[in-house]
Formats: structure tokens, C-alpha cells, sequence
């Protein structure tokens, strides 16, 4: 399997700045190709920054979501190669799954590996998963699975995946308590300015139009770390947070977080509900402890 090796992170406006100039296709299958940084060090002044724009509280362990930050550079260099086999502006985080051991200290050497694969059918285009993993002095410590959709010509007979239960989902969003947070129009370059990602459909209602959005979304890393952040103490030291990401935030947008008490479960909906008059969910997350 071939191997990139890179001593820093890639850089992801030049990379992206490419992705919109070339913007095709590179092929069927997904290239057997991995992207490693080995001894990272964690910058401190950007955990911070990205703590304070999510809401963690800086300690002696990383928030669970900042290693995908570390590792997304990865992925944006493999999904924008020739070879990868969509357009990497346009496509739509959908999933994500994240497992850790045990806490990671900030001041721990990272090492981090991210593959693609799993190329599948969906409903509504087909989906690759970018797996990033993180070990430390040989151990695996940190694993991402993050699901991208390329839209297109879908498969009405595709399974859906794992998928929490929906009676727990509705109990939750029926809980009169919650959390009212406002996404303001400039949420994404917020983001981004931290992130790093900066694709086209959440920056500005003017770049996300052509790719398809009606307005600049929110990044789904971005509601997702602000409802991690949320459960606070009841995020285990071990264990797998699934997300599901059902409908976009756009920006701007205000929400509602409600969560189960023991933080199990929680799920961002929108303030207004549908033309149904069910409330419109944007993301489910579930946390079981190791």
C-alpha cells in the first residue's frame, strides 16, 4: 500500500483552491494510498482557540473531537489527489464515529495514519469513508470514521447503516428542557479560520449556491464538538460517540439541543419545526462508554 509521508500538515487552502480549479471526477474505485504525520505536536495556542469557539473547557485531555482536526489535513490531501474518485468541493459529511482508549494529554507526540474506503451506494449518491487513526508510541489511542456523500444518482434499495433508535430519538426531543444556540452567518468562516476547512459551502452563501446549498451550512465537525462539548463530565475517558448527521445547519440558523440526562444520547433540532410541524432534526449524537 503506498504510503505519504508528510512532515507538516498539508495546506488545506491550497489544496481546496485546487479541488475548485480541477473539480471532477478522478475515477471508480478508491485509491489503496495512506497519509501519515508521525511525532505530532499539539499546538497550544490552537487548542485553545478551537476550545473557546466550541466550548471546552481546557484541561489536561484533548476534547475528544480535536484529534479529527489534527488528522483532517489528511484527508483533505488524499481526497484531493487525481486518483481519489469524487470531487472533493460539494461533498457532504453524513457520519462520523469516533473511538478512543483513554484521554490524550495535549502534551503527548502524536502519531496519525488516514485511509479511504468502503466506497458504497446511498439513497441519494455513494458515500467513502476517510479513517483516521492516532497512536501514541505504538498504541492506538484515537479512530475516526468519517462518512462523505457525493451527490448523485442514488440507490433507493441501499441499506441505511446503523442507525439509533428512533423512540429513544423522539423521547429526547420531546424533553422540555434544552439548550437555544445561535449559528450566525459568519459560523463557518469561524470554523474554518480554526479548522482549516475551508470548502466552499461553508463559507458563504455566494460559494455554497453553485455547488448546490441555498445558503452556506455549517460544518458538521463544527455541531457536532459544540454538542460534545456540551455533555462536559458525562463524556466518558473511553469510549465511541456516533454521529449522525440528518439535515444541514444553514447559516445563519438558530437551534435546539436537547440531551438525555446520563448525555447518552442528544440531538440538535431546529428552533422552527418542519411543514409537517414535527420538529426537524439536524444531528443525533450517541456516546457509550468503553
Amino acid at each position: 500500500m503506498p504510503v505519504l509521508t508528510y512532515g507538516r500538515s498539508p495546506d488545506l487552502p491550497a489544496l481546496f483552491a485546487k479541488a475548485v480549479v480541477t473539480g471532477r471526477f478522478g475515477g471508480g474505485a478508491v485509491p489503496p494510498t495512506t497519509a501519515q504525520r508521525r511525532g505530532v505536536a499539539v499546538d497550544l495556542d490552537h487548542l485553545v482557540d478551537y476550545a473557546h469557539l466550541l466550548g471546552f473547557t481546557v484541561g489536561s485531555a484533548l476534547p475528544v473531537t480535536y484529534p479529527h482536526v489534527l488528522a483532517f489535513p489528511l484527508q483533505v490531501a488524499l481526497m484531493a489527489r487525481r486518483d481519489f474518485p469524487f470531487p472533493l468541493v460539494g461533498l457532504v459529511h453524513v457520519e462520523n464515529v469516533v473511538t478512543w482508549t483513554r484521554p490524550l494529554a495535549p502534551t503527548e507526540p502524536l502519531d496519525l495514519a488516514v485511509s479511504a474506503g468502503n466506497l458504497r451506494p446511498h439513497r441519494r449518491g455513494r458515500l467513502v469513508d476517510l479513517v483516521a487513526e492516532v497512536s501514541v508510541a505504538g498504541e492506538p489511542v484515537w479512530r475516526g470514521v468519517s462518512s462523505y456523500l457525493a451527490r448523485g444518482e442514488g440507490d433507493p434499495t441501499a441499506p441505511t447503516g446503523d442507525e439509533p433508535d428512533p423512540t429513544a430519538v423522539a423521547a429526547v426531543a420531546a424533553r422540555p428542557d434544552g439548550a437555544r444556540w445561535r449559528f450566525g452567518e459568519d459560523a463557518g468562516r469561524r470554523y474554518g479560520a480554526v479548522s482549516g476547512d475551508v470548502n466552499p459551502i461553508h463559507l458563504h452563501a455566494l460559494t455554497a449556491r453553485p455547488l448546490g446549498f441555498p445558503s452556506a451550512i455549517a460544518h458538521g465537525m463544527a455541531t457536532y464538538g459544540r454538542v460534545v462539548a456540551s455533555l462536559g463530565r458525562l463524556v466518558p475517558p473511553a469510549g465511541t460517540s456516533h454521529v449522525w448527521f440528518r439535515r444541514p445547519v444553514r447559516l445563519p440558523s438558530t437551534t435546539l439541543l436537547k440531551a438525555a440526562p446520563d448525555g447518552s444520547l442528544a440531538v440538535l433540532l431546529s428552533a422552527r419545526p418542519g411543514s409537517d410541524g414535527a420538529p426537524v432534526e439536524h444531528l443525533v449524537v450517541a456516546t457509550t462508554p468503553a
